[in-house]
């Protein structure tokens, strides 16, 4: 992990970071250095012109010199300087250039002090250093040479810039751990793993217990039970609380689907990318990489985490198309289909939550092929019975860049999830896919205000992304939540 510093020089960097916009256009640092001639002919012989991202490099004798394209500064967003600064971490971090001055906070960015600039700088130089590599054990494996960066500002902005760093670095960490934990192949990633995961997180504040298959029985998790049935690998309960603030406020419950594979049980899925499938634990990497970020910062708030996590597989006492599977609320759940799992083992964990009496519940979980064809990898589906909540959640999305999007709830879809001979059945069939998978969790959350994070489409991306060049698993949710706790506290306390 690099170190990450806030400086008003860079006299002691071997390497300077520096803007240029549209048709050469110079930050005042880089306007400064302008004078020295050698930097004036480098700029007038070379045919960067501001591209977004791209790089050209002048050597210097004691220094070299980074030009970086910032594009059309008038466009210039938080995220496109998140994604400037993970694109140029993972050009960069190979490059020889040990101890780098990064000036790019002294861009105009819209809607964006100091201290949001220096923010997305920070997780997005974290972000994009992230490798997914301990697996590859033929390849030649490139030193990072990269070990700290120095982002340079005005004197008086030095205090605010260094929170903004140590909030960053926070945010950035959870997400990678989010990260780690998706992208570990699943006969790594069990439920057994994931327990230890979340057992390995350490503050004075927190305190974590994870069920193993005995005490699940004996609590009466029997949803969870019947998913992971059909599976040799045993399924675990995890709980998180951590008291950041008043022991008499209710938590906030963050709830994760921790299916550490799903092959689909006896409705098996399609052969080709089930690979992918172990990626259906995002919705608990989110929830522990949270975790991971709001001990870092010792957020004064209190958090409750459950995450019910188990294989689906297709062994002899798999549970089967047609069973009747009762719940720990007492709710009973006609199955169609075996595949529609995640929902099953999350009516525990929600109901369980509802019992604990928070101020709100807000599930994650890659829940269904139907929201990724609605929204693909641009934004999370949200729903849920908590107008402020989902209000808040979009802002919260448009300010990180970890996107939301909410999708309707009419009463009427609720009719979809009856049962003939159970109380509800687990699909609503191929019409309004989320959405009636949301009317099946919104039976088990009770009276609480409560959000569903659909992050089907956002969770991973083989491809990559802005910040993600890798590949993989995104992270989805750390970001986006982070913010929205943090603008909850400032309120609670305004």
């Amino acid at each position: 992990m690099i170190s990450i510093h806030v400086n008003t020089t860079a006299t002691h960097c071997d390497t300077v970071l520096l803007s240029l916009g549209k048709a050469q256009q110079l930050s005042p640092s880089g306007v400064a250095l302008q004078k020295q001639a050698h930097v004036a002919h480098f700029l007038s012989s070379n045919d960067h012109q501001g591209e977004f991202a791209k790089t050209r490099t002048l050597y210097g004798e004691q220094q070299r010199i980074i030009f970086v394209g910032s594009g059309e500064e008038s466009k210039l967003t938080l995220q496109k300087l998140r994604a400037l600064a993970a694109k140029i971490a993972a050009k960069i971090k190979h490059s020889g250039a040990k101890d780098v001055a990064v000036h790019l906070a002294e861009l105009d960015v819209v809607d964006a002090d100091i201290s949001d600039k220096i923010q997305a700088l920070s997780e997005g130089f974290i972000l994009g250093l992230y490798t997914f590599d301990a697996y590859q054990t033929c390849q030649d494996k490139k030193e990072q040479t990269l070990q700290s960066i120095s982002f340079i500002v005005n004197q008086a902005d030095v205090v605010v810039a260094e929170e903004a760093v140590a909030i960053g670095q926070a945010v950035a960490i959870g997400t990678n751990f989010a990260r780690d934990l998706g992208n570990e192949p699943g006969n790594v990633c069990t439920p057994e793993y994931l327990g230890e995961q979340a057992l390995a997180l350490s503050h004075p504040k927190l305190k974590v217990n994870v069920m193993d298959k005995a005490a699940i029985e004996k609590a009466g998790f029997t949803a969870l039970l019947a998913v992971s049935q059909g599976s040799d690998k045993e399924p675990r309960f995890i709980t998180l609380q951590y008291n950041g603030a008043n022991n008499n406020d209710a938590p906030i419950a963050l709830v994760g689907k921790g299916l550490t594979f799903d092959a689909g049980g006896i409705s098996i899925k399609p052969a080709a990318a089930m690979d992918e499938m172990k990626f259906d634990m995002c919705g608990s990497a989110a929830v522990l990489g949270i975790f991971k970020a709001v001990t870092a910062l010792n957020l004064p708030i209190n958090l409750l985490g459950v995450i019910p996590s188990s294989e689906n597989l297709l062994g002899g006492s798999a549970y089967k198309p047609g069973d009747i599977v009762t719940t720990y609320k007492g709710l009973t759940i006609e199955v169609l289909n075996t595949d529609a799992e995640g929902r099953v083992i999350l009516s525990d964990a929600l109901a369980y939550a509802a019992e604990q009496k928070p101020a709100e519940i807000i599930d994650f979980a890659t829940l269904t092929g139907a929201c990724v064809i609605a929204l693909g990898a641009q934004a999370t589906g949200l729903m849920g019975t908590s107008t402020a909540i989902k209000q808040a959640l979009v802002a919260s999305g448009q300010k990180t860049h970890d996107r939301v999007w909410e999708m309707p709830m009419f009463e009427e879809y609720q009719e979809q999830i009856n049962s003939k001979i159970a109380d509800i059945k687990n699909t609503g069939g191929r019409e309004a896919g989320t959405i009636t998978a949301a009317c099946f969790l919104s039976r088990f959350v009770d009276d609480i205000p409560w959000a569903h994070l659909d992050i089907a489409g956002t969770a991973w991306n083989m491809k990559g992304n802005d910040i993600s060049p890798v590949g993989g698993a995104t992270g989805a949710g750390v970001r986006l939540i982070v913010d929205y706790l943090q603008h909850k506290i400032s309120t609670n306390n305004a």
